[in-house]
């Protein structure tokens, strides 16, 4: 069966088969840009616990230039993006199935994302293209030029909203073409909610809106059904314009706050020519230097605007406008990626156009040596993104061409990197191909990974299948098919759980029980603490930093308003003199437990009222040291604890205290043995006469008998100290035993 013959609904499917197994081959399991990293977070933080901050990963986003920042502070204290919703909605689906299937985990499904939106985008292509009268295989090929030899392809492996504005605007376009010929007003609803969508990734798509309703409208007919019809267009827009607006106001605090940071140097504030050549022509970021095979979209668009002008200059109005619209934005070029990213989402608009010389190679076969020519060199060129990353020769350009170092890596760069195409970055990535510097995708990045490729070659084979192979009922090939991408889907994200950082990530989510918010005072976890599944929240910062020091001290009281108890992650030894955190934890707080996690310590505190140390007592250990004062208060789940000592003269060793709950036989149910106050307190520090509080926590199951507090102090050897009661009697078990009410 040839493609001209084959069904629409098998070429489909052949396209989106195909198109998935291939972009598996360029799959990584985690987001390298600080947007899709926020994109991410705010979509796990909605499904773990039902809110839409970023504080996951707010420790990375800390080491940004101001600029270049996505979070900012909302009035409630957390941290959100400032990226747009639609995207994080999108991704809750893989999100969810990474949360829930214990075979995956979060960050590795929801890298599939792109993959399966880019290759959607050539599916609504193929699918636009019939719709006009195309023929089967032109849609396949223009799908497939699409989906491979455009920007579209390096884009799969990551995270950006661009690939999903573009699949939201061919299908805007699609649903307005459908209207025009069936005049059915159900799809201006589906062509305004889909507008509505595009405005939630970026309000700046809101352009879109009158260059759709010129397409739709113009020129006017002023009838009642005309206005019946803009009034069923403009309903969901106004419905997300409502949401949008509340959603700044919740965060914010105003309807006008969408979180971007204007007075740190963003804005539309670049030179407009500068920024449009930049985005189109320059060897740094041009459009047709990073996808040659859309040079024949020039005269592609001539002969489709002359069978088609309407749908021919609204979609060049779409592409203008995502041009015109960036072009004088502070970073037009999109910061560190590849090629202009900025244009992505006109990347299908712009393969339309490449339908008229498809269609016409079938009968003039000289063209498919022009069209085979650009398509390799394209391909090429998306090659060497998908391969390899970007970041080693943008840190080489910014080391040598930086011009301004208050926006680091955010993108000031001299002019000449714009304008010399000997630093373009597709040369720069050719050099690192020709060194044999390592590559991206998971299934090369260690040697190959042969079940990786099987997973991805058992895709392209059911496309195959599916386009060449007669007689298999429809039912049954949709039901090959989703087994097949179950299977391959499965598969290469299951492969990604024995990394050593997901090994990492699991024991941090065994130590970090009972679950609890988070304080990951850290950046070394990156964003891999969003992969934290065991229902604790987590908060993060950077550190060291210093309590006056707004932005941690913000972080800090937000963190301990969250919950009663709190895990504090820090790489910081025992009792470190500049871990202010810790130490005002063990004076303020009730210590719970501490436990090792990934080379950090992690402390579990509860922040409920300390009992109050309202019982005297006067008990001597060794030859200066005394239990002063002691308080207790049960509630259901354990016992806090409060103990008070003093030393009528400075020990001259630094001993450690251990106090243990125990029942009517002497069972320990609950113990805790360390220094006063964390070892920030160490008796040999002791001021005769000063007393030094220690809080504590101590579980236990409900309806546990208790009987009694056993307390006692131990010599650096481990060796109990000797107990004297008030009139100097000694206890022969070094301990004293206190009475719980």
């Amino acid at each position: 069966m040839s493609p001209e013959n084959a069904p629409d609904t098998r070429c489909r499917l052949f396209l989106f088969c195909v198109l998935m197994g291939i972009y598996l081959l360029f799959y990584v399991d985690k987001p390298d840009s600080a947007d899709g990293k926020a994109i991410l977070a705010t979509a796990s933080t909605f499904v773990q616990h039902g809110r839409f901050d970023m504080n996951v990963i707010g420790a990375g986003d800390w080491l940004l230039p101001p600029p270049a920042r996505l979070g900012t502070f909302g009035i409630d204290g957390a941290l959100y993006t400032k990226k747009g919703l639609t995207p994080s909605l999108a991704l809750l689906p893989l999100v969810a199935a990474g949360q829930v299937f214990p075979w995956l985990s979060i960050r590795a499904t929801a890298m599939l994302f792109n993959s399966i939106v880019t290759a959607a985008t050539a599916v609504a292509l193929y699918t636009l293209l019939r719709w006009s009268g195309y023929r089967p295989r032109t849609g396949l090929v223009v799908g497939l030029l699409f989906g491979l030899a455009t920007l579209a392809l390096p884009y799969v492996k990551t995270l950006f909203a661009e690939p999903l504005v573009g699949l939201i605007l061919i299908g805007a376009i699609m649903v307005a073409y459908r209207f025009r010929q069936l005049s059915k007003s159900p799809s201006l609803i589906l062509c305004g909610a889909l507008l509505a969508l595009a405005v939630g990734v970026n309000v700046l798509y809101a352009l879109f809106i009158p260059v759709i309703a010129a397409y739709l409208f113009l020129p006017p007919k002023w009838t009642r059904r005309t206005l019946i019809n803009l009034i069923v267009f403009a309903v969901p827009l106004l419905v997300g314009a409502v949401i949008l607006t509340l959603y700044s106001w919740a965060r914010f605090g105003s309807p006008l706050n969408s979180g971007y940071h204007f007075g740190d140097g963003e804005g539309f504030n670049q030179p407009f020519l500068t920024g449009l050549y930049g985005l189109f022509l320059s060897p740094y970021r041009g459009f047709f230097w990073y996808s040659p095979i859309l040079l024949l979209a020039i005269p592609g668009w001539l002969m489709f605007r002359r069978g088609m002008p309407r749908l021919a200059w609204a979609a060049l109005g779409l592409i203008a406008v995502q041009a015109c619209g960036f072009a004088s934005w502070w970073s037009w070029h999109g910061g560190i990626v590849w090629g202009p990213r900025f244009l992505v989402p006109a990347l299908p608009l712009a393969a339309l156009f490449l339908a008229p010389l498809v269609e016409a190679a079938w009968t003039r076969r000289h063209l498919w040596l022009i069209l085979g020519g650009f398509a390799a060199l394209s391909f090429g060129v998306q090659l060497l993104g998908g391969l390899y990353s970007y970041f080693p020769y943008t840190g080489y350009l910014f080391a040598h061409y930086e011009v301004d170092s208050v926006f680091s890596l955010a993108g000031k760069l001299a002019d000449e990197v714009v304008f010399n195409p000997g630093l373009s970055p597709i040369l720069g990535n050719l050099a690192l191909a020709r060194v044999g510097w390592p590559m991206e995708p998971v299934w090369l990045a260690h040697g190959i990974d042969v079940v990786h490729l099987l997973a991805s070659l058992l895709l392209i084979g059911a496309g195959l299948i599916v386009l060449f192979r007669r007689g298999i009922a429809p039912r049954r090939l949709w039901f090959a098919v989703t087994i097949a991408m179950l299977i391959s889907l499965n598969v290469i994200v299951a492969r990604r759980q024995n990394t050593p950082e997901r090994q990492q990530v699991r024991a941090l989510e065994d130590a970090l029980q009972p679950s609890a918010t988070v304080l990951a005072a850290t950046t070394l976890f990156d964003d891999a603490l969003i992969d934290v599944r065991n229902g604790s929240r987590v908060i993060t910062m950077n550190a060291p930093t210093t309590p006056d020091d707004p932005r941690a001290a913000q972080v800090w009281h937000y963190a301990l308003m969250q919950d009663r108890r709190l895990w504090f992650v820090t790489w910081f030894g025992v009792a470190d003199s500049h871990n202010w955190q810790e130490l005002e934890l063990f004076q303020t707080a009730n210590f719970v437990l501490e436990r090792s996690a990934g080379r950090h310590r992690a402390l579990l505190f509860d922040l409920g009222a300390s009992a109050e140390p309202d019982r005297k007592i006067e008990w001597h250990f060794g030859s200066s040291m005394r239990l002063a004062a002691y308080g207790v208060r049960r509630v259901d789940d354990g016992l806090y604890v409060t103990v008070q000592w003093q030393a009528d003269q400075t020990p001259a060793e630094n001993d450690s205290w251990f106090i243990h709950l125990i029942d009517e036989n002497g069972t320990i149910l609950a113990q805790q043995d360390r220094q006063p106050l964390g070892g920030y307190a160490p008796t040999s520090s002791w001021m005769p006469g000063a007393l030094i509080t220690d809080r504590l926590f101590l579980p236990l199951t409900r309806g546990a008998s208790v009987s009694a507090l056993r307390i006692g102090f131990v010599d650096p050897t481990g060796v109990r100290l000797p107990v004297f009661d008030a009139a100097g009697k000694t206890l022969a078990d070094g301990f004293v035993l206190l009475a719980i009410p």
